[in-house]
């Protein structure tokens, strides 16, 4: 169950991490085309334009880059104990923050830094800002958690996803 949690929140981080790549390609062309117009005017010189265009290039595909491993090391750390035999892990609900415990990791996130909920059929996944995801498998998903856990969402505004 753990490699396929594990594959599932890689495939869905590649397939819908780009939306998250938008606004930064689109402060990318209007910086090119910011830097552009004095270049074509005439007002700067071509070599001086160039060179902080791929300044702006080097930090948005830094960034790209950035996100992408982040998404990749939440999917990996979020199944942390994948190769042991005992898969225990304590998971704790309180009004300011979520908390999980595992034998190898212990860590905790506000509310206010959930990002999504994505409801996958066998799991729900929160990920939260900081790059942090907590896989709930979806048997254990009572009723009153659901209703916590949407209310938790509604409450931060973030977002309720069903792939």
């Amino acid at each position: 169950m753990a490699q396929d949690i594990q594959r599932t929140l890689l495939r869905f981080g590649m397939r819908h991490g780009w939306r998250r790549d938008v606004p930064l390609l689109l402060g990318w062309g209007v910086m090119a085309i910011l830097l552009g117009w004095p270049v074509l005017v005439g007002w700067l010189p071509a070599g001086v334009g160039g060179a902080l265009l791929c300044l702006v290039t080097l930090y948005v595909l830094g960034r790209i880059y950035y996100r992408h491993s982040l998404s990749y090391t939440a999917a990996t750390t979020a199944i942390v104990a994948v190769h042991t035999t005992d898969r225990r892990v304590r998971l704790e609900f309180y009004e300011e923050r979520v908390r999980m415990e595992t034998e190898y990791f212990r860590g905790e996130g506000a509310w206010t830094e959930l990002e999504e909920i994505v409801m996958f059929p066998s799991f729900w996944a929160l990920r939260f800002s900081s790059g942090g995801h907590i896989v709930i498998p979806a048997a254990l998903v009572t009723p009153e958690l659901r209703a916590f856990l949407h209310a938790k969402a509604e409450h931060v505004m973030a977002a309720l996803l069903q792939p």
